[in-house]
């Protein structure tokens, strides 16, 4: 196991040891959101209570806007109930998880690393990162105009969301649109972070070839 894998996984312990003092059950953990067999995303931890199944997110850092709307979804999709557990929560994070009935768990902080421990965890995962989507993509794939549409609206959000909301697409039709360039070996199959970094490199390529 990784140095950033442990690293993660303390506060992922952390947060499994919470929720079974407060009354949860733990299931399952690292289970994988698929829509038309494209893997959208993750769930950190599956918990169960008083018959309720709940997705639940843990965060490293201090909770915001966008991770309260990630956690929503990834829940939906899951159909479960959206849990958070975080370090911390800003004020109009805690007033969105409100309104959209996504529930919170603050940490106390934790160092689980050195500054230098964590210098060399990120330097490793970005270089492993980068060769595993270099050697995936040798040159620019050619790709039709409306595919080209698509790596873009991929490669420019954070989401799969919010790429399905700049395309005017549902989230599964998006999906199926992502299934079909794995297919023809345009994008590498794998997580959505993957797919997202693959878009960006094909659409700045294009654009360097003109």
């Amino acid at each position: 196991m990784g140095k950033w894998r442990r690293v993660w996984r303390s506060s992922e312990a952390l947060a499994a040891q919470l929720l079974e003092e407060l009354g949860y059950k733990v299931v399952g953990v690292h289970e994988k959101i698929m829509v038309e067999g494209v893997e959208v995303g993750e769930i950190d931890i599956v918990a169960e209570k008083d018959g309720e199944k709940y997705a639940v997110e843990v965060k490293a850092g201090s909770l915001d806007v966008s991770g309260v709307r990630q956690a929503y979804v990834n829940a939906r999709l899951l159909g479960a109930k959206p849990l958070v557990v975080s370090r911390g929560v800003d004020e109009k994070a805690r007033a969105l998880a409100r309104e959209l009935g996504v529930e919170l768990l603050v940490l106390p902080d934790l160092v689980v690393a050195s500054p230098d421990d964590v210098r060399a965890i990120v330097s490793e995962a970005v270089l492993s990162a980068i060769e595993e989507i270099l050697g995936f993509i040798s040159k620019c794939p050619e790709v039709s105009g409306d595919e080209e549409e698509v790596l873009r609206a991929i490669a420019f959000t954070d989401t799969i969301q919010d790429a399905s909301k700049a395309l005017g697409l549902t989230v599964e039709e998006l999906a199926r649109n992502i299934a079909r360039l794995s297919r023809k070996g345009v994008i590498p199959r794998g997580s959505y972070r993957l797919v997202r970094l693959a878009a960006r490199i094909i659409v700045s390529c294009r654009s360097l070839t003109g």
